[in-house]
């Protein structure tokens, strides 16, 4: 698949988990009012208490913009359209995985770079050793 297919697919994988977790606050206001009526409160509950219209469009851009990150570092190993966009629902997941797998190598490089100075002075003490230097 193309990258670019594929970064927009992710965009709407991204799109879609948000779009479930606004509907999931939809339904616990939908539950909230129904419990209210039943115990014949003169007042419902306002959306607002469970949706905050500013907080998730910004939720969604974010998710957009990562499922779309996602869609385009993971194009090459995306085969199909539902690959795509599960890729982008997942977005968060895989590139706080992806990035703390770039963190550890560089922890890597660093301590076999500090090893290489060690394990030179333990050759070089063992070197004079041997040769009654030490």
């Amino acid at each position: 698949m193309d990258w670019l297919t594929v970064t927009c697919l992710g965009a709407c994988g991204g799109a879609i988990v948000q779009a479930v977790t606004f509907s999931a606050d939809v339904h616990a206001w939908q539950q909230a009012r129904r419990e209210a009526l039943a115990d014949l409160r003169p007042r419902p509950p306002k959306l607002t208490r469970f949706v905050d219209p500013p907080a998730d469009a910004l939720v969604l851009l974010t998710r957009l913009a990562l499922g779309a990150v996602a869609g385009f570092l993971f194009h090459a190993q995306v085969s199909g359209a539902t690959a795509a966009i599960a890729v982008g629902a997942s977005a968060p997941a895989l590139l706080r995985q992806f990035g703390a797998v770039r963190a550890t190598a560089g922890i890597n490089v660093r301590e076999e770079t500090a090893a290489v100075p060690a394990a030179s002075v333990q050759t070089t003490a063992a070197g004079s050793a041997l040769l009654g230097d030490g």
